[in-house]
């Protein structure tokens, strides 16, 4: 975030309407936020944060947090935190990540999609987690493998090995499973064969970490012949039991860990309806998955060892788990105090300053005040507002400012003044010619390099990138805020990308599109992505809202089970849609272009709407063609 010198010019402003300048245009047409965050927010740090919104929560947290790392063979009291839509509850969650790691413990994040699936959910967010990044470490599985190895006694040589920093050898696993036996016998019998897959996960060969993945993902073994070698069990070991053995490893170094659960409110809303929201009976269906999830999320402190279990959700889902769940409640879990609104005048100013300066500083605009324009006293509306609402009352006012080609300094939050929305022209386009562009991009997609996303091996890497700036630039192309792009995933992802949209904010219903490119013809590896990219996409017939499109232009492998995983897929409404290599060019042409920064390229892209006119979201999205007459932009071809 650049850093803001604001002008000379004091906080006596007026609240009279006076005509923008362009340096003020340009920067109220900056303020978008992005005020409905993903799950995949909490793994970025975030310049936003404000030290005094929600204090008493997050202490309520770490109580538990201090207490995990305090115990060895156990886990303390699970922590709920309630709070309705907008109140900052996955703000909060990137707040306790941070500072988790920052203290040496280890943080997971689980987004549940799928109520029938619980373990398998969660297995799998762990698995995902672990190839998140750690304050000092690259990612957590490397910091977990250095804190065992050492806690084991293990030479150094073999440290190095088993953390992923030298090449494995078979022997290597040997000896780890002897010195985990040696230092506790139990675990070290119940958990051998998921710790030789944890550190084959965390190898430098790929097929290594195939293989290890596969295991961790409860995938049966017969499809790797060289599973043997290296001392794993052919039968898949149940999620639940990863989930065990993953959590009793972890505590072996000494760290605590923070097990989050996010997503359940749109778990409830898309497999309950209506009756979420307005208190109604739960259909038969929808009640099981319910207590299933109920059920799963007070089982989990049982399995877990020095590690803190967080439900992020709104009251009434939270009412309903109490309900549908068998066994006391709140002898697993403890309320945190309620997330509600802004607290006071200084929390709110706080909150929107640290937004407008990043805003301000990327457009090199100087500000009369920090706030501006929004005037001090205005706040002192603001515990009226949740973090969100308030926001977008700023959004809103900007938008009516750029749309009226004035600016009015805001004095009242509760009001909105003298100007309709409704009744405005829209905002004034910087131009409308765009040549440069148009043989700009032209000459992108023309030299674009876009191999390695057709590579089993660099899929991971290229094609979430390829499909983020596919997906951004197709934002603007719709205009519709209600449109949301998860953030770039972890190094290995069950999905390479996912498009939300926000049909209830209420209750946080949305409905999804899920993209997973497989490239790989091992039917091993082929069966464990289908089915991680199914969990946590929460494919399931009876939920239309949740979409998953596997992207692959080869075959698939003909083997019985491989063929018996491709059609549960499909009967489950996944398609598979090929990959193409004139889409992928566009992608890349426009991932440069959006690296570049060009203050046109939004017109344009709304203008020439290449992204919407690629085979790929036409077909998973139902698009049709949309360039403008005398565009020049790229229009690939529906292949067959």
């Amino acid at each position: 975030m650049t850093t803001v010198e604001y002008s000379e010019v004091g906080l006596a402003g007026t609240s009279e309407a006076r005509p923008l300048s362009d340096a003020q245009r340009r920067a109220l047409a900056a303020l978008k936020f992005d005020l409905a965050p993903t799950p995949d927010d909490v793994w970025r740090p975030s310049p936003f944060n404000v030290a005094d919104l929600h204090r008493d929560v997050v202490e309520s947290i770490f109580e538990g947090v201090n207490q995990a790392r305090a115990v060895d063979d156990s886990s303390p009291l699970g922590v709920v935190v309630q709070g309705p839509a907008g109140s900052g509850k996955t703000h909060l969650l990137g707040m306790v990540r941070s500072r988790t790691q920052h203290d040496g413990g280890y943080f997971f994040l689980v987004s549940l999609l799928s109520g029938t699936q619980f373990w398998e959910s969660t297995a799998l967010c762990i698995v995902d987690g672990l190839l998140r990044e750690s304050v000092g470490w690259s990612t957590q599985l490397k910091a977990f493998l250095r804190r065992l190895s050492t806690a084991l006694g293990l030479p150094s040589g073999l440290r190095d090995a088993i953390s992923g920093d030298a090449p494995l050898k078979p022997g290597d696993l040997a000896a780890l499973v002897t010195a985990l036996r040696e230092k506790d016998r139990a675990l070290g019998m119940e958990a051998q064969h998921t710790a030789r897959a944890l550190v084959l996960y965390g190898a430098k060969d790929h097929a290594l970490q195939d293989l290890g993945y596969a295991f961790l993902t409860s995938v049966g073994l017969s499809d790797f012949e060289e599973r043997a070698e290296w001392g794993l069990a052919v039968e898949p070991r149940p999620a639940a039991l990863i989930v065990r053995d993953i959590s009793r490893l972890l505590a072996l170094t000494g760290s605590p860990t923070v097990i989050a659960y996010d997503q359940l409110d749109t778990l409830f809303a898309q497999s309950g309806g209506s009756a979420i929201a307005t208190g109604e009976p739960l259909t038969p269906e929808a009640a099981a998955m319910i207590g299933q999830v109920a059920n799963g999320l007070m089982s989990l402190r049982e399995v877990t060892r020095k590690a803190l279990i967080v439900v992020a959700c709104i009251p009434d889902t939270w009412k309903i788990i109490r309900r549908e769940a068998v066994g006391s409640v709140p002898d697993r879990f403890r309320e945190a105090p309620f997330l509600g609104r802004v607290s006071n005048a200084k929390v709110g100013m706080a909150i929107v300053r640290k937004r407008l300066e990043g805003r301000y500083g990327d457009v090199g605009f100087r500000p009369p005040y920090p706030t501006w324009p929004i005037r001090e006293l205005a706040f002192a509306e603001a515990a009226h507002f949740t973090p969100r609402a308030l926001l977008k009352r700023v959004e809103r006012h900007a938008l009516a400012c750029l749309r009226r080609g004035v600016v009015v300094e805001l004095e009242n939050l509760e009001d909105d003044g003298p100007i309709n929305l409704a009744d405005l022209p829209p905002v004034r386009s910087e131009g409308s010619s765009f040549e440069e562009l148009d043989a700009r991009f032209a000459s992108l997609v023309r030299q674009a390099d876009v191999q390695g996303a057709l590579d089993r091996y660099t899929e991971d890497a290229r094609v979430p990138e390829l499909l983020a700036a596919g997906l951004n630039a197709l934002l603007v192309e719709l205009g519709d805020p209600s449109y949301k792009v998860d953030p770039m995933p972890s190094t290995k992802p069950p999905l390479h990308a996912r498009l939300r949209r926000t049909l209830d904010e209420g209750i946080d219903d949305e409905e999804h599109w899920a993209f997973r490119a497989i490239a790989s013809g091992h039917p091993g590896a082929v069966m464990s992505r289908i089915n991680a990219a199914s969990t946590v996409a929460g494919l399931a017939p009876d939920v239309p809202k949740r979409r998953l499109f596997l992207l692959r232009n080869d075959r698939w492998p003909s083997g019985p089970k491989t063929t018996e995983t491709v059609n549960t897929f499909h009967a489950r409404g996944g398609r598979t849609l090929p990959l193409n290599l004139d889409d992928l060019r566009t992608f890349e042409a426009l991932r440069i272009m959006q690296a570049e920064g060009d203050g046109r390229l939004a017109a344009w892209l709304a203008d020439r709407r290449p992204a919407s006119s690629t085979a790929l979201f036409r077909m998973a999205l139902g698009l049709g063609p949309a360039v403008s007459e005398g565009a020049t932009a790229h229009q690939p071809a529906i292949p067959t």
